[in-house]
């Protein structure tokens, strides 16, 4: 927490009456040292994959492997070993993000993580793309526990806490493992084997709450605890939770019985409670996304540490925040005499870390409830760090029916978004190896830019060139030259493929792990046009509450200028300046044929 000034000058004068009047004070004591470990938007990679990664200064290099789970667990342990009070954080989405997570609802992705002892997580917004049932059936400790529908349990069959192999030191009974699935649900009991892998660790969000169609009297309730309080070798810190906000703008089924919101208000009411509670350091953990982050700790002067997810960024010097103020710390240097008149006068420290390519480790010098000094390093998880053993043989075992291996065989997986319909007449079908090469790339494919990437944009090209055909063949009037324009959501997650490599079909997944169909629609240039301006104007609103996703689309046969600043009495009417279609000005009057992704879950005309 930020130092009382008033309190610290009482004891300073208490001191010097002392020394003036002979009394012997009390010897200084140690200050003493907190390690946060925090990790973030893993979006359900198990395994390595190629990555860009950023050096110190902020250059870049390519690594042809990068991550995994088994690397993340070498640079826990390691810190762990060196300090072993550290705290580890996770925050953002988990489990979602690859086709091992959505063919098994997550439960590949959480009897690993379950293993690595996590003291507080936060999800985010892909945490809830299974749903309600998913959701509460997993992460939350009370409240409801609605039965796993019929359609979740085909996936949710696939891997269960019989599949976990007894490995030494990780998942047997001396290390404390546990793995369990709720059956009790209502109003029926989820068959055995058919539940969800449950979260062993506390998981936090202080703006989650019940909302219909829930019976009304639990309308308004909290779904999960707002926060968790630890004991770090006698130093009390709160880890209060906020999880993202934007789910009621993606697929309904998301947030069915939820209603979130900014967790701005909840905030003041939760900061005294854990000051009543006695906590001497207080970090919030965030998927709002770094801009609405940096704004939260400025305004609320108790926070000490903002640990941010959401946004994919990577923060190699930490930020100090306070007021208006943002100063961006030098990577592997010690505080300089500013920055750390900045923290005395209770500057905030935020710090974010990208996928599994980085772990952050946040090491704090506290006297009391005041920071006094501190260090940050963003790990990067490349090459240069050896795999775990125990956990690449977990991970292994997650990886068994999705890879053909040794025995050659790869079982088929049926992604089922709705109905109980036979999975063979019914759901996307998984049955070729993950590694199988589906292409060559001789240019990076990266989606990270605000603005435009060659990886968006190869998805708009390869939705056009999948649905154009069929176009042109449907004979519907106007729709004569096939696909006008397509477009692909401005994702930042997913592999990245470097120039001169295969392409497959695990980083298709991880591209577009929601099992996406594809639409085809036609609109009037106009409407074109204003969906464009709507979707810049979240992007880059000057409210940072008010912005959405962060980044722009992948565009297909088409080019823009575009005026991002566009103030007042600026020279263009809107963030859209011009915008050609095929080498031709947009036609505000025309009707063009539009072709893009469908996600399941959205409503069925919904493109």
């Amino acid at each position: 927490m930020k130092p009382d000034i008033q309190t610290k000058s009482a004891i300073g004068l208490l001191q010097s009456l002392a020394l003036a009047t002979g009394v012997i004070a009390a010897p200084v004591m140690a200050n003493d040292n907190i390690t946060l470990i925090e990790m973030g938007d893993l979006h359900g990679t198990l395994v390595p994959h190629a990555a860009i990664m950023k050096n110190p200064d902020g250059s870049e290099y390519e690594a042809a492997s990068s991550g995994g789970l088994a690397r993340l667990k070498t640079v826990v342990d390691g810190i762990r070993a060196d300090n072993p009070e550290a705290v580890l954080l996770s925050t953002g989405d988990l489990t979602h993000g690859s086709a091992e997570t959505m063919f098994t609802v997550g439960d590949a992705m959480m009897i690993p993580m379950n293993a690595f002892g996590i003291d507080v997580f936060t999800p985010g917004n892909w945490d809830f793309g299974y749903g309600g049932a998913v959701f509460r059936n997993r992460f939350t400790s009370f409240g409801p526990k609605p039965t796993i529908p019929g359609n979740i349990r085909t996936m949710s069959g696939y891997i269960g806490c019989s599949d976990v192999p007894v490995i030494p030191g990780l998942t047997d009974a001396a290390s404390g493992y546990t793995c369990s699935e709720n059956l009790m649900t209502a109003p029926f009991p989820t068959p055995e084997g058919k539940g969800v892998i449950k979260a062993n660790f506390p998981t936090v969000a202080a703006n989650l709450y019940n909302a219909a169609p829930l019976p009304a009297p639990l309308h308004g309730k909290p779904v999960l605890p707002a926060f968790q309080m630890l004991d770090v070798d006698g130093t009390k810190v709160a880890v209060i939770g906020i999880t993202a906000s934007i789910v009621p703008q993606q697929a309904d089924t998301f947030n069915i019985t939820f209603r979130f919101t900014q967790g701005v208000e909840e905030l003041p009411g939760i900061i005294e409670q854990v000051k009543d509670l006695g906590a001497d350091g207080i970090v919030v953990q965030s998927e709002l996304g770094l801009p609405q982050n940096i704004k939260i700790a400025q305004a609320f002067e108790d926070i000490d540490v903002m640990y941010s997810a959401h946004t994919h960024e990577v923060t190699l010097g930490a930020l100090l925040v306070h007021d208006d103020d943002v100063t961006r710390t030098t990577p592997g240097a010690e505080l300089s005499n500013g920055e750390r008149s900045q923290l005395a006068k209770g500057a905030a420290i935020v710090v974010e870390t990208n996928r599994d390519m980085y772990v952050g480790r946040l090491d704090l010098e506290m006297n009391g409830s005041e920071i006094v000094d501190f260090t940050w390093e963003a790990i990067p998880v490349d090459e240069s760090v050896a795999e775990d053993p125990a956990m690449t043989e977990l991970v292994a075992a997650m990886e068994e029916g999705f890879i053909a291996g040794d025995d050659g065989e790869v079982i088929r997986h049926t992604f089922m978004p709705g109905g109980f319909l036979n999975p063979s007449l019914r759901g996307l079908q998984l049955v070729d190896d993950l590694d199988a090469v589906v292409g060559y790339t001789d240019t990076l494919l990266l989606r990270h830019s605000v603005l435009e990437d060659t990886l968006n944009n190869f998805i708009a090209d390869g939705i056009r060139d999948v649905t154009s055909p069929v176009v042109l063949a449907s004979g519907v009037a106007g729709w004569e030259n096939g696909v006008d324009i397509s477009m692909a959501n401005g994702f930042r997650f997913g592999n990245a493929v470097l120039p001169g490599s295969a392409i497959t079909l695990r980083d298709l997944y991880t591209w577009f792990p929601i099992a996406p169909a594809v639409n085809v629609a036609d609109f009037s240039g106009q409407s074109i046009q204003n969906s464009l301006n709507t979707i810049l104007g979240a992007v880059f609103e000057r409210n940072v509450f008010m912005q959405r996703g962060g980044w722009y689309l992948g565009l297909s046969n088409m080019k823009q200028k575009i005026d991002l600043k566009n103030r007042p009495f600026s020279s263009s009417g809107s963030r859209v300046v011009e915008t050609k279609i095929g080498g031709t000005a947009l036609d505000l009057g025309k009707r063009y044929v539009f072709a893009s992704c469908y996600g399941h879950g959205n409503p069925l005309d919904d493109v």
